[in-house]
């Protein structure tokens, strides 16, 4: 009788030890992180176009560019707050980020996508510039986004730059993209929204997207040509930075001294929020550019 005690004494440890193991696994599993869903194919903001981004500020309480196209920089009157992944830039009429070095990797760029997150009131008196590529010899920067104070307060009136300084020159060299009259940009101020524009250097052809949607844009500012295309103009092709010197964020290439001199009364530091600001050396597809809005609102 004391054997047959001993044997089920024995198999109840053995079956209590069964049951306890389920029970850690099922707990494993129920503790186990759920992973997060991609989007459109990724899984991180960074995946999108990975080998297209060339610098990448996020502003988490520094200056850095992760990707190191931009480096050796000194922030003046700059502070951070709560960005939409993260810290954000938070500018000032005084405040300017200048980087004194640029790699090739953005020097170089032959189509072009800027993205970033803004959050920004209306202002007067002037334009704001959220960042330019500097050229030495030239009143105008290489590669720059503005911000014009006119206009109703309940729309924004956007100026993006390209540039190719090629020889022989050509008759448009540098041209302002500009976004006013009919296609002035609506409900952008109080609050945070996504903006990328690209250039796409093999089709001649900018576009612009708010919030993950490409705007309808019409011909005369989405194609772009060398020269008058009414006399036999040519598409503007690749962009050709030249002279370039330096990088600045939140300000004018006038507000780094020489050899510009100082800024006019109308060049504006940018006030608002920045968060998140990328460049890529290639013109994002529309899906991308979803992705990458979808990603980095979900700070991911």
């Amino acid at each position: 009788m004391k054997k047959y005690r001993y044997v089920f004494l024995f198999a109840s440890i053995i079956v209590a030890q069964f049951f306890a193991s389920c029970n850690e696994d099922s707990i494993d599993k129920v503790n186990a992180p759920i992973p997060y869903e991609s989007i459109g194919g990724y899984d991180s903001s960074d995946d999108v176009a990975a080998d297209h981004l060339v610098s990448k500020f996020s502003f988490d309480g520094n200056i850095t560019d992760s990707k190191n196209g931009i480096t050796d920089g000194v922030a003046t009157d700059v502070t951070y707050e709560a960005g939409i992944k993260g810290e954000a830039y938070k500018g000032s009429p005084t405040a300017f980020i200048a980087y004194n070095n640029v790699s090739n990797s953005v020097i170089n760029v032959k189509s072009i996508s800027v993205s970033m997150w803004i959050k920004t009131d209306p202002h007067t008196g002037g334009a704001q510039s959220l960042f330019m590529l500097p050229k030495k010899t030239d009143f105008w920067g290489n590669i720059f986004t503005l911000i014009e104070g006119t206009g109703p307060a309940t729309t924004m009136l956007m100026k993006n730059h390209i540039q190719k300084d090629v020889t022989p020159s050509i008759p448009w060299a540098g041209q302002f993209i500009e976004h006013s009259g009919a296609n002035v940009l609506n409900n952008m101020y109080g609050e945070w929204k996504h903006v990328v524009w690209t250039y796409n250097g093999t089709s001649s052809t900018y576009s612009l997207y708010v919030d993950g949607q490409k705007l309808a844009l019409p011909a005369s500012i989405s194609k772009r040509y060398a020269s008058d295309p009414l006399t036999g103009g040519v598409a503007y092709g690749e962009l050709a930075n030249s002279e370039v010197s330096k990088f600045i964020i939140g300000g004018y290439q006038q507000h780094l001294g020489l050899p510009w001199g100082s800024p006019d009364s109308w060049m504006l530091h940018y006030t608002g929020l920045m968060d998140e600001f990328r460049i890529y050396d290639s013109a994002l597809e529309d899906n991308e550019v979803t992705a990458l809005y979808k990603l980095e609102k979900d700070k991911r």
